[in-house]
């Protein structure tokens, strides 16, 4: 999997850690009493978050999921996030492998999708799919 993709993966995560505990992000990610509380994308989310602190890259990284987590519906904190990590997996091999191998653990593989305001998505590779709205215009409901 490329870094890129890699990112693609492990954004979602850390956006939805960083929704769930808000601008407290940092504190509650290393506060072992939130690991009781935390379901199971989150406990994923928060294993990446302390692997990806780990980092060269930890300050901007923290600073861009508390970003994230104090404003959940701008895009560019998002951008800014996905940036950071891609460029953090980027620079370190072994920091890859390891949110790879957590990644795998936890039984994620491939690719992740995340829809934000959309009406209608198709996402996929070589498939079909036929939405019907409304009444049938053969009457076969």
């Amino acid at each position: 999997m490329s870094v890129v993709e890699l990112t693609g993966v492990v954004v979602p995560y850390l956006t939805a850690v960083a929704g769930a505990y808000g601008g407290a992000v940092m504190q509650r990610v290393v506060d072992q009493s939130a690991d009781a509380t935390a379901d199971a994308g989150l406990g994923v989310g928060r294993r990446l978050f302390q692997r990806l602190l780990g980092s060269s890259r930890s300050a901007q990284i923290g600073q861009a999921v508390t970003e994230v987590g104090e404003q959940p519906d701008d895009a560019a904190s998002r951008e800014l996030l996905r940036a950071v990590v891609v460029k953090a997996l980027s620079e370190d091999a072994q920091l890859a492998k390891d949110v790879a191998q957590i990644l795998a653990d936890a039984g994620v593989s491939g690719w992740s999708v995340t829809v934000l305001g959309s009406q209608g998505v198709q996402v996929g590779s070589h498939n079909t799919q036929t939405n019907n709205f409304g009444p049938d215009p053969d009457g076969r409901r």
